[in-house]
């Protein structure tokens, strides 16, 4: 099993991100496969021994790649059993499904804008700069992209009247709709037959850079919440990396939280 195994993985994973460890080179190479349908659904999958041994990696690599796909619910595990793709709609099958032309499909995702609006405040967003260019290696790793494929980037600052609120970062495959994407990147990742249906939000607090302070209109150095999101397909394939800066004096974060 193991020799299939490593002809779907590719010879050039370890290339793909090569400043990232090997454990998140190896995740991707995974994702990808699940994603394209090369690891299709219910597929078992070598022991972590086989695995480890047929890339010349160690076990502990390949359990902490495996670890995320079976979070996110795209490989399951049985104690004493194995690993297997779980029984699901892979991204290929679910990206080639014909779409009615009058119906628009949405991402349950939600955007920096849709939440400001929430709060009832009249919200515009403001195109700073786009932008169409090879990927750095963080994002080719994220987002599965070969050798000459590109991505566009958007530079937007959503405002609330005169004074922007959040200056937002926008990663996409460069096959996207430009013109639909600077107003909605979810609706325009849709159209494309790439609708995001979950995300990872990372938040950490930062000291705003000269570049992003002045967008703000805020001194260097004053403290902001950034926001860095990756958005998924059903099937896996992450197709939108998004970083927002946001201003303190502006934005809050609220959960809630239980015994169960």
């Amino acid at each position: 099993m193991i020799e299939p195994f490593t002809r779907v993985v590719g010879q050039d994973w370890r290339l793909r991100g090569e400043d990232a460890p090997l454990c998140r080179r190896l995740e991707l190479a995974l994702r990808t496969a699940i994603a394209d349908g090369r690891l299709g659904r219910g597929a078992p999958l070598p022991s972590e021994r086989a695995i480890a041994a047929g890339l010349s990696i160690s076990r502990i690599t390949v359990r902490q790649a495996l670890a995320p796909l079976v979070a996110d619910g795209l490989v399951t595990t049985r104690p004493g059993g194995g690993s297997s793709i779980a029984e699901q709609v892979s991204a290929g099958q679910e990206e080639s499904r014909p779409s009615e032309p009058s119906a628009r499909r949405r991402s349950i995702l939600r955007s920096h804008a849709d939440e400001l609006a929430d709060k009832g405040e009249p919200v515009e967003t403001r195109l700073v700069d786009r932008l169409t260019g090879p990927p750095s290696a963080p994002e080719a790793m994220t987002l599965g992209l070969g050798p000459g494929e590109r991505v566009l980037r958007l530079y937007r600052l959503h405002c609330v009247g005169d004074r922007p609120r959040i200056l937002e970062l926008t990663t996409l495959p460069a096959t996207i709709d430009s013109d639909l994407a600077v107003n909605s990147p979810s609706q325009a990742l849709a159209d494309a037959g790439l609708p995001a249906s979950r995300g990872v939000e990372r938040f950490r607090a930062v000291a705003l850079g000269a570049v992003e302070a002045g967008l703000l209109e805020l001194p260097e150095g004053t403290p902001a919440m950034r926001v860095e999101r990756v958005s998924y397909t059903a099937g896996g394939r992450a197709v939108e990396i998004s970083r927002a800066f946001c201003r303190g004096d502006g934005y809050e974060v609220v959960t809630e939280l239980s015994e169960e």
